[in-house]
């Protein structure tokens, strides 16, 4: 069992991710957070629903060769209608070949390499809504050694 922090209201995250078995996984990560999450199996659909819902987050799979992704990232990069900047965190195998640095660089809040494993994954985006000064989503700090495959970025 996860011990939850109390938070005013749950997370709103929008998951952009194009194979079914990995948005499974993402589904069932934020359910155990009690997280609300939005799920867009393709670009497209990402940017549509973020220009139509408030989000906290966006976990998007990025494909760097998908001129689509691209463009979609660049759009959920601006401040939303809400008038705040949105996280966006790369889920993703990387098949880009980006450095860390190089995600940083292009915006990314976090880089979170595949494959979706819970406790890697609760710890990134709490250490993401500290860096943005907002309530976690775990009661205390897991504590995880990121390691070589998980990193985020003040």
């Amino acid at each position: 069992m996860v011990p939850l922090a109390h938070r005013p209201r749950p997370l709103r995250v929008l998951a952009v991710e194009e194979d079914p078995v990995q948005r499974k996984l993402l589904q069932a990560c934020l359910e155990v957070l009690q997280a609300e999450m939005l799920v867009a199996p393709r670009a497209a659909n990402a940017v549509w629903l973020f220009r139509r819902h408030p989000v906290d987050m966006v976990l998007m799979d990025l494909d760097c060769h998908a001129e689509e992704e691209i463009e979609a990232f660049e759009e959920m990069r601006r401040p939303s209608r809400w008038g705040k900047r949105v996280p966006i965190v790369a889920v993703t195998d990387n098949d880009c070949g980006w450095t860390e640095t190089q995600y940083c660089d292009a915006g990314f809040a976090a880089l979170f390499l595949k494959p979706v494993e819970p406790m890697r994954l609760f710890s990134l985006l709490d250490d993401v809504l500290r860096d943005r000064h907002l309530p976690p989503l775990l009661e205390q700090p897991l504590g995880l050694h990121h390691g070589p495959v998980l990193h985020h970025f003040a």
